[in-house]
This record gives C-alpha cells, structure tokens and sequence, in this order.
C-alpha cells in the first residue's frame, strides 16, 4: 500500500499553507474507499480509529453530507474532467449562510493488483466569493 506521505511528496499542492488541511483517499474503480489518512476521514465524518467499512463508496458518502459542485464536473468520477474543471464538495450547515467547501483532485492513477486506483486530495479551501465564483446550494 502506498503511504500518504510519498504522496504528498509528489504533489505539493496538497500541503499549501500551513493552515490548510487537506486529506487523501486511494479509490478503486468500483469507487470504493481502500484508504483514507485521518484528515480524509473527519472531512468524510467517519471515525479515525475505525477501520474502513468494506465496499465504502465514496460517492455515497459524499453525497450524504456536500453538494457535488459543479455537477457535470462529477459525471465521470473518478476519471479527472476532460476540462480546466475543478471538482468541489460544497457544504452549507442548516440555518447558516457560511459555506465549508473541499477542492477534490485526482494526484494520479496507480495500478494496484492490477486494477487501476485513484490517489485523491480533498483539500479544505477558505471560502472566497466573486463575481467569477459564487457556490450555490439547492
């Protein structure tokens, strides 16, 4: 199994800022979660010490609790979007208008026992709102 840090090692967009908390999963092409480190898991909401359910997908588990923004960017998961499209997993507490929001991207694909498996970063962003961007819940 690859160990996160070699991950990071290889893609240092991962660890930007000092404050910015980002997490790494390896998905299977059933996208099911074979590894998750700590700060993958509390994003997720599962227990850190826990192991990983079997047949976890990640999907599922993230629809449960983001919005999937922008939706098309999704269609393909876990391929990488055929465009400039960034992946976000968007989430707005009830009664709130603060938005928590993870940058989700695929680091690289590996082949593990001979079946292709994604390396993934949900990375926490600070929320930014712009003429550009502006996340919409519904």
């Amino acid at each position: 199994m690859i160990k996160d840090t070699a991950v990071y090692q290889r893609h240092p967009q991962t660890r930007q800022g000092q404050n910015l908390k980002s997490g790494l999963l390896l998905i299977n092409q059933e996208d099911e979660i074979l590894y998750a480190n700590r700060q993958a898991r509390h994003f997720l909401g599962l227990f850190s010490d826990d192991d990983l359910p079997r047949k976890l997908k990640f999907m599922a588990l993230a629809q449960s609790a983001y919005q999937c923004y922008p939706t098309a960017a999704w269609l393909n998961w876990p391929t990488r979007p055929s465009s400039a499209t960034t992946r976000r997993l968007v989430y707005t507490p009830s009664h709130r208008s603060d938005h928590f929001q993870l940058k989700v991207e695929i680091l690289e694909q590996i082949v593990l026992d001979g079946s292709p498996v994604w390396a993934v970063a949900l990375i926490a962003e600070e929320l930014r709102e712009t003429a550009v961007f502006a996340p919409t819940i519904g």
